[in-house]
């Protein structure tokens, strides 16, 4: 059987500016666009690019909790997560992280960075959202960025759940759509991303895979990218 985390459900674990900025090659989206971060749970990623001038909603269902539960379920994920980890070295690529005491530290920091946030800043960044649907309205976004939700968790989630999402956003932003991995909790490509290349519903949106110089769970360096411009 392959290794992988073991996890029952969907965890909180941040990630910060700088994982978004490689992830997602962020070098070449201005700051003016206004960017929603999706199923974005306690990363700083909000916190972080807003001050530095960009325009970020942060979404996720956690949002209707109060910090201190959000806290308290953050720590205890993280904690589930480590504790596994020893065991499942192989199975990442120890660059940007130098070994599992430099990871837990960047997450800690994203979690704590996205709390303080929380605290100040609650609804004026930080939408609930119950994905599949939203409460956004059409095109509120021009760009939409999605980490570590879809693909990833394909043993949790189906694909019709994916489909959904991905109408939704195409609903609610009106550039493009970024989605990164595009590899399952085993590092290997999810079932799930030829399928919606080949979907019907997406066959007139412009569907490509584009490498980038982020690379943690081993071959998950690459994003998926859903092009609106020029879409009916």
């Amino acid at each position: 059987m392959d290794k992988q985390l073991n996890l029952k459900n969907i965890v909180l674990i941040g990630r910060t500016f700088e994982e978004y900025h490689k992830m997602f090659e962020l070098d070449n989206l201005p700051a003016n666009e206004h960017i929603l971060d999706v199923a974005s749970g306690v990363s700083s990623f909000c916190a972080e690019a807003s001050a530095k001038g960009y325009n970020v909603t942060a979404s996720d269902r956690v949002y209707t909790s109060s910090p201190l539960e959000i806290e308290s379920k953050c720590r205890q994920d993280l904690d589930a997560v480590m504790n596994q980890l020893p065991d499942l070295v192989d199975l990442y690529a120890w660059d940007f992280f130098k070994d599992v005491q430099a990871l837990k530290t960047n997450r800690e920091k994203a979690y704590k960075l996205f709390i303080e946030d929380f605290k100040n800043y609650g609804t004026k960044r930080y939408m609930p959202a119950e994905y599949p649907t939203t409460d956004f309205k059409e095109e509120q976004f021009s760009v939409s960025l999605v980490s570590h939700f879809l693909f990833l968790y394909e043993d949790h989630i189906n694909y019709d759940f994916h489909r959904k999402v991905i109408r939704e956003l195409l609903r609610i932003t009106s550039k493009e759509i970024r989605i990164f991995p595009i590899v399952n909790l085993k590092g290997k490509k999810s079932v799930y991303v030829d399928r919606l290349m080949h979907d019907e519903d997406f066959n007139h949106l412009q569907i490509s895979i584009k490498k980038v110089g982020y690379e943690f769970v081993k071959n998950g360096n690459e994003m998926m990218l859903i092009d609106k411009s020029g879409c009916n």
